[in-house]
């Protein structure tokens, strides 16, 4: 059997897939203004038999233990993303860091099974957008059009 290409944005080795994946990655960017936004990716799998509105319900309560001055922002948001029309619920929240104010809105997908990464149907992406300024409109059009966009990898 050949050993497939695993891929990085910087590049391609030969190896076959990981058993788990928690890497993240960290997007930086700078809009028309200048000002900077971040794009951080987190893996995550859910408990057997959890929703994942489960699964949000518990992050909200170990970042409210956790992160000073931490509120949520409106409620939980159910809803179908992407051309695969994933599941997603969505978040958003601020916190104090350093004393500023750190603004995020998270968007929690169910990936759908594949053979070699989600074999358990349990796997998660989250995409978070965080600033520590008010999002612009370009922020929030460019992290909804990463989200709209985004497209798993072929099931196995």
């Amino acid at each position: 059997m050949k050993t497939p290409n695993y891929s990085l944005l910087e590049g391609n080795f030969l190896s076959q897939a990981p058993i788990l994946d928690r890497s993240v990655n960290i997007l930086m960017f700078r809009d028309p203004d200048d000002n900077e936004y971040n794009i951080m990716i987190n893996r995550a799998t859910l408990e057997e038999d959890q929703e994942t509105e489960a699964f949000c319900e518990a992050q909200i309560e170990e970042l409210r233990n956790k992160l000073p001055g931490f509120q949520m922002e409106g409620k939980l948001l159910r809803n179908e993303i992407g051309p695969a029309r994933l599941p997603v619920v969505q978040i958003a929240n601020h916190y104090l860091q350093d004393g500023k104010k750190v603004r995020q809105v998270q968007s929690v997908i169910k990936l759908p099974w594949h053979g070699t990464t989600n074999h358990n149907e349990r796997e998660v992406l989250i995409f978070t957008l965080y600033s520590l300024e008010e999002f612009s409109e370009y922020q929030r059009k460019h992290y909804v059009q990463i989200i709209n966009t985004f497209q798993p990898n072929h099931a196995l």
